[in-house]
């Protein structure tokens, strides 16, 4: 494959072409898009609004336009309303994202093993999407395939909701005057459940406009079991009367259900 990569950055741009990312690396958005079979667009969801309309006059007829974006009903509106009728939209998100962004952390092995979710338009042809697919299969991924409704419910449960509970626990802790007090005893526990407060805060305000609904209603969820579990925390006796408590034996059944739970899910955890 030929492979034309474009940025906004002439500086990423150069770095992309000195390390053979990409085989050429053109000024011109519009040069950089002309005569492909495939154009893949990675960037802020929000952004990608503006890069379909700015490509749209410049792609050749049957090109497959696909992009990999942590949202897909809203880009999928879009792109059916500006692209062009001989050209075809399959939405992608490769699920395989990190808090570390930018050329300087590029990781050739960032998609093995990994699932690529292939999302078809109303106007995708089998052999388009095939394209997407052998994308993802290429880059070493596993693909499943899902409609954009679908994708944005659960992305918003078992990535964009975790986002936002590592972003409120660091800011409730760490964010805390007192926490110059507290770093010194902080270890592995609060650094990995906050690791995702770390991500590209543009990509994730961008998730949360056009997955507002789903993320709102996830985080309602999760407001709710936490409050359960502050209330049975609060109702807990004293410790002397502690052992053999019925309040105390509640929130162990309660420790243990979630327990069983994520571990049953551990062997299937990418």
């Amino acid at each position: 494959h030929l492979v034309t990569g474009w940025g906004p950055r002439l500086v990423t741009r150069d770095t992309a072409l000195a390390r053979g990312f990409v085989d050429a690396a053109p000024e011109s958005l519009a040069e950089t898009v002309a005569n492909s079979d495939v154009v893949v667009l990675a960037a802020p969801v929000l952004a990608i609004r503006q890069l379909l309309t700015d490509i749209a006059p410049h792609l050749a007829a049957g090109t497959v336009v696909t992009d990999v974006a942590s949202t897909k009903a809203s880009v999928e509106e879009w792109a059916l309303g500006v692209l062009p009728a001989n050209v075809e939209w399959v939405g992608g998100h490769p699920m395989a994202g990190r808090e570390t962004a930018g050329i300087d952390h590029a990781d050739p092995t960032l998609f093995n093993n990994r699932v690529w979710v292939v999302v078809p338009s109303s106007n995708a042809s089998d052999v388009s999407v095939g394209r997407v697919v052998r994308l993802a299969t290429d880059a070493g991924s596993k693909f499943i395939t899902m409609t954009a409704a679908d994708h944005d419910v659960a992305v918003a449960q078992v990535s964009h909701v975790p986002f936002m509970i590592s972003t409120a626990l660091s800011d409730a802790v760490i964010g805390n005057r007192r926490f110059g007090e507290w770093a010194p005893v902080a270890a592995t526990g609060l650094r990995d459940i906050t690791r995702l407060a770390s991500g590209d805060a543009t990509m994730h305000r961008d998730i949360c406009v056009t997955n507002r609904d789903n993320i709102a209603k996830g985080l309602e969820d999760v407001s709710a079991v936490l409050a359960d579990l502050a209330r049975q925390v609060r109702e807990l006796p004293n410790p002397a009367s502690a052992i053999g408590s019925e309040e105390l034996e509640v929130l162990d059944q309660t420790f243990r259900r979630i327990k069983y739970n994520r571990d049953g899910w551990l062997p299937n955890a990418k």
